[in-house]
């Protein structure tokens, strides 16, 4: 029988896109922050767990796209939480727009270009300026968990995912999880980039990765995708 965690991975469904709550004993982590006008699901999920904002003790940024950052302003001035970004990401955070990732398949190049071109404003939200900003891997220390922030280019230059215990990967966008048989995302900015941070992150001994859009999924599914695409660098 298989050791319960120490900590626990709560989805919150933002919008278009998925946040996670990650608490440990004493230590509330949010992983990004879904599309604006959702700060609402946040405070239920926290009341649902005996917690408030102030209980936040991080906020970590997988990226800085619209919908996973649009609630931040709100939330970081309610907690006093730190947020943790990667450098490339900053001058978005603080300009409050990042514009819409290139499409990794035909539907996706044209909505890209439609939406860059014609829908400026959806690429804008509340500018933040992130607490922590990071360059490389790094590591927060808990009572009973190890949480890794291991940068992955690729859907972004400053994607980052959250490695837990190094067992559990919330993942942002570099992976998703809407088509049964694929976990590859229809937007990245550098997809040859994509696929060598797929091989750093199957290095981690994950089994379950959590995504910004779907549900989370298996290792296997993920491995199985990636023999497919890995001959693409």
């Amino acid at each position: 029988m298989s050791q319960p965690h120490s900590y626990n991975i709560t989805p919150i469904q933002a919008g278009a896109s998925n946040a996670y709550l990650v608490t440990e004993n004493s230590v509330t982590i949010l992983v990004d922050s879904g599309n604006r006008g959702n700060t609402h699901k946040f405070e239920t999920v926290l009341k649902n767990k005996g917690l408030n904002f102030a209980d936040i003790d991080y906020i970590i940024l997988t990226h800085s796209h619209h919908d996973h950052v649009g609630c931040l302003e709100e939330i970081k001035k309610r907690s006093k939480a730190k947020v943790i970004a990667h450098r490339e990401e900053v001058e978005y955070l603080k300009r409050g727009y990042t514009p819409f990732p290139e499409g990794t398949m035909l539907f996706s190049r044209l909505i890209s270009g439609f939406a860059n071109k014609f829908l400026p404003n959806m690429g804008k939200y509340t500018p933040v300026d992130p607490d922590i900003i990071i360059d490389g891997e790094c590591e927060i220390l808990l009572s009973d968990t190890t949480i890794q922030i291991l940068p992955v280019t690729g859907h972004t230059s400053g994607s980052i995912c959250v490695i837990i215990d190094n067992e559990s990967a919330i993942v942002g966008d570099t992976l998703f999880s809407f088509m049964p048989e694929s976990v590859y995302p229809p937007f990245a900015n550098d997809e040859k980039a994509l696929i060598k941070s797929w091989k750093k992150l199957l290095s981690t001994g994950c089994n379950i990765f959590y995504p910004g859009h779907g549900k989370p999924f298996s290792r296997a599914r993920f491995e199985k995708c990636y023999s497919k695409k890995k001959d693409y660098t």
